[in-house]
């Protein structure tokens, strides 16, 4: 996993701005349309204009600057948004002190609300991409409860793949669980198609009881309390996904 720079200019300004954790991407938007906004010498921006390495950007007269880099481990809990925010529910940002959530954090990669697990939240979206984009060929590991026990025939109907949509979904890796009763299973994704593996529950005839994500690479779910989370440097991170880890 190569070192990711913090920004790649030239960089849209909304996506500048919530860098720097004034707000986030759409709230930008407004801040820029009422005219709050300068660059360099550009009193009326757009939204989608263009900043460039070394331009002074500034909020209300006032200079802003991206926040620094910032890599976070969560176990996230069941009925938490994977989200930087929402209306009517919790999200993993809200689950973090506030000197944490203007940071231009987000989810890199999602759980749905109804899973749990090894969450990684960063401000830094090369990173975010190295870890999510199916071409990089990251492992996540998922404990995963049937309803139903499946049988052999079933099993080896997963392990060849199940078309959804058109798309033929496939596991990595399929094996019984800790517990070899058939309705805890092992699997492996090194692609990010939304509720997957739900989804190929459904299309066996069955229904995901218990989802949880164990692992990301090589880093694993240990001993870290649901909804607690850590924080780490970008090259210990790396490391542990790369390498091995455990927290």
């Amino acid at each position: 996993m190569s070192n990711a720079a913090r920004i790649s200019y030239p960089i849209r300004l909304n996506r500048y701005l919530a860098l720097c954790g004034t707000s986030s991407r759409r709230d930008a938007d407004l801040l820029i349309s009422s005219g709050r906004v300068r660059v360099g010498n550009d009193l009326t921006p757009s939204p989608g204009r263009m900043v460039v390495e070394g331009e002074e950007v500034a909020v209300d007269g006032a200079a802003v600057n991206p926040a620094p880099p910032l890599y976070i481990v969560m176990n996230k809990p069941r009925g938490v948004l994977s989200a930087v925010s929402d209306a009517r529910r919790r999200t993993v940002i809200d689950l973090l002190p506030e000197t944490r959530r203007n940071m231009g954090l987000f989810p890199a990669g999602r759980l749905d609300l109804d899973s749990e697990g090894l969450l990684i939240l960063t401000n830094d979206g090369q990173f975010s991409q190295s870890i999510v984009h199916p071409s990089s060929g990251v492992r996540k590991t998922y404990e995963v409860l049937l309803e139903h026990a499946i049988e052999e025939k079933q099993v080896k109907e997963w392990a060849r793949g199940v078309i959804i949509e058109g798309k033929l979904l496939v596991p990595s890796e399929l094996s019984p669980g800790r517990t070899n009763d058939g309705r805890h299973w092992r699997v492996v994704l090194t692609e990010g198609f939304k509720r997957e593996i739900r989804l190929m529950a459904e299309a066996l005839g069955n229904r995901v009881v218990r989802l949880k994500r164990t692992g990301v690479g090589n880093l694993f779910l240990d001993k870290m309390p649901g909804g607690s989370w850590r924080e780490f440097n970008y090259e210990n991170l790396c490391n542990m996904i790369s390498n091995g880890g455990k927290i």
